[in-house]
This record gives C-alpha cells, sequence and structure tokens, in this order.
C-alpha cells in the first residue's frame, strides 16, 4: 500500500515535470531530444493515472466494515428455518447491514469474523446457524430446563465471504418455538466484521 509520503513524492514529479518542460521547450531541440518530451509527456500521464488509482484505492481502503445490531426489546419465539431480526443497529460502519432484513451484504471479498449471541430462557430451547448465501457455517444450540432462569449463548466464525454474497443467522430445523429472550436491557445480537480483503 502506498502511503501518503509516496503520494506527495509522485505529485511533486509532476509539478517538476511541468517546470522541465517549459525549460525545455525554450531552447532549440534536435530529434533525440524530441524523443525525451514524447518520452516525458508519457511519463506525466502514468503518474497521474498512478496519482488518481492510489486516491481511489486509499479512500476505499479506509472505509470499515463492522456491524453489530441486536433484537429489539421483547421475547420472541421463532418457528424453523426463519431468518432472525437484528433490528437495533448499534454500529453499522460501511452501512452494509440491512435492518429491514438483517441480512449483511459482503461489500467486498474477503475473510470475515461473525459473532451472534441468543439470550434464552427457562423451558425454551434455540437452534440457529450463520449461514452464507444459504450455505451453513456454523451452528449454535442451547435446551434449557424449567428452573434455569435466562441463559446466553454464543458463537464466533471465520469464513470467505466473496463480494455481494449474504450472510444472515437463521433459526435451524431442530425446533418449532426458538424462545429469544430480553432481560433488563440484554438481548440477542449478531455481528461481523472484514479481518482481511482477498
Amino acid at each position: 500500500m502506498i502511503d501518503t509520503c509516496s503520494l506527495f513524492l509522485l505529485l511533486g514529479l509532476l509539478v517538476s515535470y511541468g517546470e522541465n518542460t517549459k525549460a525545455i521547450q525554450n531552447i532549440t531541440l534536435d530529434g533525440s531530444k524530441l524523443v525525451t518530451v514524447d518520452m516525458l509527456d508519457a511519463l506525466r500521464t502514468n503518474l497521474t493515472n498512478l496519482a488518481t488509482e492510489l486516491i481511489e484505492h486509499n479512500s476505499k481502503m479506509d472505509k470499515p466494515i463492522f456491524f453489530h445490531a441486536k433484537m429489539p426489546a421483547a421475547k420472541v419465539d421463532y418457528n424453523k428455518n426463519s431468518i432472525v431480526k437484528f433490528s437495533s443497529i448499534l454500529n453499522n460502519d460501511g452501512d452494509i447491514f440491512n435492518h429491514g432484513d438483517s441480512v449483511f451484504v459482503s461489500p467486498v471479498t474477503g475473510v470475515y469474523l461473525f459473532s451472534w449471541t441468543m439470550l434464552t430462557y427457562s423451558g425454551k430451547s434455540i437452534s440457529t446457524e450463520l449461514r452464507v448465501d444459504n450455505v451453513v457455517k456454523a451452528t449454535l444450540h442451547a435446551s434449557l430446563g424449567m428452573a434455569v432462569g435466562h441463559v446466553s449463548v454464543s458463537k464466533t466464525a471465520i469464513c470467505r465471504v466473496d463480494k455481494n454474497e449474504h450472510v444472515w443467522i437463521q433459526t435451524g430445523d431442530s425446533y418449532i418455538g426458538n424462545g429469544f429472550d430480553y432481560d433488563a436491557g440484554s438481548s440477542s445480537s449478531f455481528m461481523g466484521a472484514l479481518i482481511y480483503k482477498i
């Protein structure tokens, strides 16, 4: 990756070229020096294109890719194979998580870290899956007895996600009534972050 100092060096070469070409144009040129002027013109064009690409590349690289969302403040039961709704956005750097359908769309191909926490309560069971374009990448299960109270369970997965692939949390096909809890400000949540681009 080119840093800011290198970018200024390239821009300095462009300015220096402009001053040097004026000096060359004020003297009589023979045939061999005309080739040098053409070469300098080509160099100036290449440096301008490179500087433009570097600026665009750096502006894209500066954008973080991170989201964190949680479920609303309510107890909810989900049926089998249902996408879990995380409608309360805590962070959405890069504006890449859709709170309406709770689906993340990958803006770049890379290796991502995903983590989700499910809060459930006594007598309830819960089964969830991390899906990337409808392929199960990881699962999380909990089944509680009657006198347990409130319990949070978490899962973390690291996986490759290609550009424009969709990622979401969905209930599995194990339980009919997946019981998601809300207790004293705590609720189920889902987060994801880009580790590195591929």
